[in-house]
């Protein structure tokens, strides 16, 4: 999941290129809802299986409610793009997969679905924190919260025990220590500094906020970058390069990280756990040395940033009765647990209940995807989720302060130049 070079506003959520996949499932029937059609415009999962679970689904709906399900697969890339033509035009799908904050990016083309997120709510639980953030514009659900792919710590549990580790460290200042350990006995850490809109951002951000920096003010609109928390979070930065990476992560793109832990070129590194169900194709010996943790803790607390999905329904559609329908199905145990089971901690739910969901009891190394959800915020944190502050994160500002200092540039200076150009992406929004 890469290119973020000229990202226009309506395509900067965009990330890795693909291909286009159109799928309709079922007969109109008349019974249930009534002889309707929804149609639901979202992206092929990376693991496609989910999307296999999802389509027989949809099958298995139009069967017993009598209502035509119409799925598009378009790329991940594709995506924004798509959802912004069809709220230009007044014409598309009813239902679309919103990344990230895009509930607040179209909240105006939404229908309200306070409904749905209630009864859902109710019989489930609550929301997790992250859901309100990505749902709710101003006091409105304006997107059903769908889930989110969890990134936590990959690492070997073999080189950790060869330095004397038998668990993952809890705190940063902890894993400082195991870095350099690890590089010494020719086992780098890795974490990416390029041009990884994924992986990149979602490991620097929560860094960021671990150690107390951060972007912006709770007010979404006041810079506070410069900061000595932020300093502190930099300074630790090139510490960790120096004593516990390669080079190497200077230039990976989303796929390095994976291709070098594939490898067995990298110790430890942050990832869905994507990672290691290719293994069973790619390298299976290393399944059985390979484990999840959660990202550590720093004097601020524990974060992570990690990509969180929702399903909108936009005002023009003629099935929204039919549309709120499908998505509070899909999203109830019988239909949710087998699509996120299969997914083996790539995809956790974001009610509380499926917290304790049978697919956390399948293998312990998906403990750290099953309590990840509680730690996610998104880019502009402790403001609210925005455009600007997505635009921001697709221009690489928190990544690329980081990747100076990595590269020799004072902690003053580095901020410096990542103060300016943040204040020059808000003036910009404003």
């Amino acid at each position: 999941m890469e290119k973020g070079k000229a990202i226009s506003r309506r395509t900067f959520i965009g990330l890795a290129a693909g291909t286009t996949a159109a799928l309709s499932f079922g007969t109109f029937l008349r019974s249930g809802l009534g002889a309707a059609k929804v149609s639901l415009l979202t992206w092929p999962n990376t693991l496609s299986a989910m999307d296999d679970v999802l389509k027989e689904q949809a099958k298995e709906y139009t069967k017993a409610k009598g209502v035509e399900i119409g799925i598009e697969f378009v790329s991940y890339s594709d995506l924004p793009s798509k959802t912004a033509a069809a709220v230009e035009s007044g014409a598309g799908p009813d239902v679309v997969c919103l990344v990230g904050n895009g509930a607040y990016l179209y909240d105006k083309s939404l229908v309200d679905v306070n409904d749905v997120t209630d009864s859902l709510g109710k019989a489930l639980k609550g929301w997790t924190n992250i859901a309100k953030d990505i749902g709710i514009v101003g006091k409105t659900w304006k997107a059903v919260p769908w889930a989110v792919c969890p990134q936590v710590i990959n690492y070997r549990t073999d080189w950790l025990k060869e330095v004397g580790y038998t668990k993952f460290p809890d705190t940063y200042d902890e894993f400082l220590v195991l870095a350099k350990k690890l590089k010494d006995k020719g086992h780098p850490v890795g974490f990416a500094l390029g041009r990884a809109i994924g992986d990149a951002n979602q490991f620097h951000y929560p860094f960021l906020w671990a150690f107390g920096g951060a972007e912006c003010k709770k007010d979404g609109k006041t810079i506070a970058i410069n900061s000595r928390e932020t300093a502190k979070a930099v300074d630790y930065r090139r510490k960790l390069f120096q004593d516990g990476e390669s080079e190497d992560v200077l230039s990976w793109d989303d796929s390095g990280n994976n291709r070098a832990f594939l490898a067995e070129a990298l110790s430890v590194t942050l990832n869905a756990t994507s990672i290691y169900w290719a293994m069973k194709k790619n390298a299976p010996q290393l399944r059985d040395v390979t484990d999840h943790a959660v990202a550590p803790q720093g004097p601020a607390g524990r974060f992570s940033y990690s990509t969180p999905f929702s399903l909108g329904i936009f005002k023009f559609s003629k099935v929204q009765k039919e549309a709120k329908e499908f998505i509070k199905w899909l999203l109830e145990p019988k239909q949710y647990s087998p699509w996120i089971g299969v997914g083996e901690g790539m995809m956790a739910g974001l009610l509380n209940a499926y917290e304790d969901d049978p697919v956390w009891k399948k293998d312990a190394k998906f403990e750290a995807s099953r309590l990840t959800p509680r730690y996610v915020r998104l880019p502009g944190y402790p403001g609210p989720p925005s455009r600007v502050a997505a635009e921001a994160m697709i221009k690489y500002i928190i990544v690329n302060m980081f990747a100076r200092a990595c590269k020799g540039v004072s902690t003053a200076e580095t901020i410096k130049i990542a103060e300016a150009e943040l204040k020059d992406t808000y003036a910009k929004a404003s």
